[in-house]
C-alpha cells in the first residue's frame, strides 16, 4: 500500500470592498488520517495561532509507521492540542 503524505490547504474570505488580511487565512494540514482510518493528526493554523486535532495511530502498522507524518511539521510550533474521545451511550 503506497503511503499518503501531509496535504494542506487554505482559505480566505473577502469582499471587493473588505481586501484579504494575511492573518485572516487559515491553514488545513493532514499530517494522517487522510483518506485512511487511523493515524489522524490535523494542524489548523489562523491567526497566529497553531492547533493540533488529535494524533492517533494506524491499526495496521506497527512502530513509526503507524504515526502520522510528525516529521513534516514542526511541531514545537503547535499552541494546542486537542484530543477527542468517541463515547458510547
Amino acid at each position: 500500500m503506497a503511503t499518503k503524505r501531509p496535504h494542506a490547504a487554505t482559505a480566505t474570505a473577502a469582499s471587493d470592498d473588505d481586501p484579504i488580511d494575511p492573518s485572516d487565512e487559515l491553514t488545513f494540514i493532514a499530517l494522517g488520517g487522510g483518506n485512511e482510518v487511523g493515524r489522524s493528526c490535523h494542524i489548523l493554523q489562523y491567526k497566529g495561532k497553531t492547533v493540533m486535532l488529535d494524533a492517533g495511530i494506524h491499526p495496521a502498522y506497527d512502530g513509526l509507521a503507524a504515526l502520522p507524518f510528525y516529521d513534516e511539521f514542526d511541531l514545537g510550533s503547535v499552541d494546542v492540542l486537542l484530543v477527542t474521545q468517541r463515547v458510547e451511550r
